[in-house]
């Protein structure tokens, strides 16, 4: 069982995913009269739409943690303070193709499409280790 403290007054969150050296955001609505952004499917993928603060926070935790694939999920406190809430190993990975760029270590903006299972695999023939979780249906067509 999974438990939560419950963070009023957000009505969205921010989901950065760190891949290595790059990280790329979505951020998720609520549904109406509800608290969860997870799954509503209102979902906005531009940049000014993110807050770097996130981006920032996900990639020092990935650091500590020595992470190389991870999914943080963000939503504020009281303050405005950006809180992490949730991570997670696996995503779905159709989802954040409309996403317009990602940012490096450096927080540079890079503009264009990408495919962030190219930078697994990248990672894995360098000679890195990498333990990922995606599902197999959106791989085998």
């Amino acid at each position: 069982m999974y438990f939560q403290d419950f963070v009023p007054g957000n009505n969205s969150d921010l989901r950065v995913i760190v891949i290595g050296s790059r990280a790329f955001a979505v951020k998720r609505f609520v549904r109406e009269n509800d608290f969860r952004a997870s799954g509503s499917g209102a979902i906005e993928f531009s940049r000014e739409a993110m807050d770097e603060r996130c981006v920032a926070l996900a990639f020092e935790v990935n650091k500590k943690l020595s992470a190389q694939v991870v999914a943080y999920d963000f939503v504020y406190d009281e303050a405005g303070n950006p809180l992490i809430v949730e991570i997670c190993y696996g995503c779905a990975v159709e989802f954040y193709d409309p996403c317009p760029g990602y940012w490096d270590e450096g927080l540079n903006w890079v503009e264009g499409g990408f495919v962030p299972q190219e930078w697994m695999v990248d990672m894995l023939l360098r000679g890195g280790k990498i333990q990922v979780d995606i599902n197999v249906n959106y791989l085998v067509r």
